[in-house]
């Protein structure tokens, strides 16, 4: 992997071991990163938040660890020539489509700010302080090209996604909805908006993120057809995942 070598720092991959569970994990700070450069990071399974970039096998953190046992994460991205819509999903196009957006570049505004502490108070512990924990405060141009996908009830913005982009590649670092808006299942809107975006700029692949092996509160992010996962300390190929055990749903 290039990177210029006075814009980053790299730490060796760490080791640790947690209720009999080895957990590997790695970060690196960076003040600037190319497209070409980013796109390998997102291949290789890494994410970010502001200047750093990190990796980890498995999720240790207490509001999310199963009964104190680490869940294994799964990088996930969709190719977004073989994305279509699930029958649910569809249907929240459809619910929604009264609604407006967006894609610009550019750094979130004060309005960005009030969804953001509005959107918060759905956690119950460790909720994040600013948009900043996510960001940087030159989320246009650096460390990454950054975009903001924006969703309007009329004039009101009602949600909007925090996100990375290249030629090749586009990535959801962060997104927040207004809580008034809770039966219109913005998450997932704002990520079918994200892959429209993707698939109008010509981009070969979407990173929703990260779900895990597990059960969890992001299961939302498996049930999304052409859906690949990464295992980025074994074979470092990406791999077609299956739906959760038990749930189908129509294209």
């Amino acid at each position: 992997m290039i990177l210029y070598p006075d814009s980053y720092l790299f730490s060796e991959e760490n080791q640790l071991e947690l209720n009999g569970q080895l957990i590997h994990h790695q970060h690196a700070w960076l003040l600037q990163i190319g497209d070409e450069e980013l796109d390998l990071m997102f291949e290789n399974g890494w994410r970010r938040a502001g200047n750093v970039f990190y990796r980890y096998s498995y999720d240790t953190h207490e509001d999310i660890a199963s009964d104190g046992q680490p869940m294994q994460v799964l990088p996930l991205r969709i190719p977004v020539a073989e994305f279509t819509l699930t029958k649910s999903q569809a249907k929240i196009w459809r619910k929604n489509a009264d609604f407006s957006w967006n894609l610009v570049s550019g750094r979130p505004s004060e309005t960005h700010h009030e969804l953001f502490l509005l959107h918060r108070e759905r956690f119950e512990r460790n909720a994040p302080d600013s948009i900043f924990d996510f960001i940087t405060t030159t989320h246009e141009s650096l460390p990454t090209r950054g975009l903001l996908l924006d969703v309007y009830d009329g004039d009101k913005l009602i949600a909007s996604s925090l996100i990375d982009h290249t030629p090749k590649s586009m990535s959801s670092i962060y997104a927040m909805f207004h809580p008034d808006y809770g039966a219109y299942s913005l998450g997932v809107h704002t990520m079918l908006l994200e892959i429209y975006a993707a698939r109008q700029l010509g981009v070969t692949f979407y990173y929703p993120g990260f779900a895990h092996h597990e059960p969890s509160f992001y299961d939302y992010k498996k049930r999304f057809n052409g859906l690949q996962w990464l295992d980025w300390r074994d074979a470092m190929d990406w791999l077609p995942y299956e739906r959760l055990k038990g749930r189908t749903e129509k294209e």
